[in-house]
């Protein structure tokens, strides 16, 4: 999520070799994590081709491999890189990394486009996130921490205050009339309205490496006709079959609580969909980590708090598997 930090993969995931170095970025905060130790069941090789993928079935077969290699873990271990203080497994991380690159790699190919221009965000720690969420819970305005316009005002807000809010569609903490009615807002009201587009720490699905961002976060430009629209259509076509899901569709924004539409957010089905099998069957684990994370300042977290859950489990789950346009 969060459409507004669209910043692009650092150079070190975009050199020569098309694959990433094994870090966490950190985007200007210090990252947090650890080592990992311990067995896998998975045994990529960097330099391997990325894997392909014919069916769900081929799909729902690579989760359980996955699944097994994060149950052979140690939890706490799991629940760290999970939550966005850790690693994953070596080679799950290595696996990711080839899978991202090698679906950027084919879409600058199968769209005839510059690679630089393909991938646009793709990890970051609780540290980051955390960073975004206090900008944006703080209404922080441009030149003093903010990053200018972000979100969407919901139809509930916009309700409450048509005056001031008007046909807006983006919050703006440079704007009087906006920093009014943020002003006025609870404290839950606030995170909802940052939860529309944007996750807090911990939750974030970019902490775990298998989601990126591609070609631009900007809603507008995806719609039918827009200026990415080849792009979504190319994605529809061929993510799949790299193993990639959209994890944000048109379901996401009718569902309670709605999640607005990312036609540029792309799951590695494969590993993102093991961790939410691993999250269902340790949530007091996942719960303790998130209190840990938000206890600095628990006023700001008590809406995520209890619907934390919600945001990581009401996500699409299957992949497109149309026809593919790949060169």
């Amino acid at each position: 999520m969060d459409l507004t930090d669209n910043k692009p993969a650092p150079a070190h995931r975009r050199g020569t070799s098309r694959r990433r170095v094994l870090v966490l970025a950190t985007a200007g905060a210090a990252a947090v994590g650890t080592a990992w130790v311990g067995r896998s069941a998975l045994a990529s090789d960097p330099a391997d081709p990325p894997r392909t993928f014919r069916s769900q079935q081929d799909i729902d077969l690579r989760v359980r491999s996955v699944r097994k290699t994060l149950d052979s873990a140690a939890p706490k271990d799991v629940a760290a890189w999970i939550t966005g203080t850790g690693s994953a497994p070596g080679t799950v991380e290595t696996e990711m990394d080839t899978q991202v690159n090698g679906l950027a790699d084919a879409a600058a190919t199968g769209l005839d486009t510059s690679r630089d221009t393909v991938l646009v965000s793709w990890v970051r720690t609780a540290a980051t996130q955390r960073t975004i969420w206090d900008r944006k819970y703080e209404f922080l305005r441009t030149g003093s921490g903010g990053a200018g316009t972000f979100g969407v005002i919901t139809d509930e807000i916009r309700a409450k205050y048509p005056t001031q809010l008007g046909s807006d569609p983006q919050w703006d903490p440079d704007k009087v009339s906006h920093r009014s009615v943020w002003e006025a807002m609870t404290s839950e009201e606030r995170q909802i309205e940052i939860l529309r587009t944007s996750t807090a720490p911990g939750v974030s699905r970019h902490h775990l490496g298998s989601d990126a961002d591609f070609f631009d976060t900007t809603p507008q430009d995806w719609a039918d006709n827009g200026p990415e629209s080849a792009n979504y259509a190319w994605l529809r076509a061929n993510a799949a079959h790299y193993g990639f899901l959209q994890t944000y569709t048109a379901q996401s924004a009718k569902a309670s609580p709605a999640i607005s539409e990312e036609r540029w957010h792309w799951s590695y089905a494969p590993v993102a969909e093991a961790v939410l099998a691993f999250v269902q069957a340790n949530q007091t684990l996942i719960g303790d980590a998130l209190d840990e994370q938000w206890a600095y300042d628990p006023a700001r977290y008590t809406y995520i708090k209890a619907h934390w859950r919600d945001y990581m489990f009401h996500v699409n789950e299957k992949a497109h598997f149309g026809s593919t346009t790949r060169r």
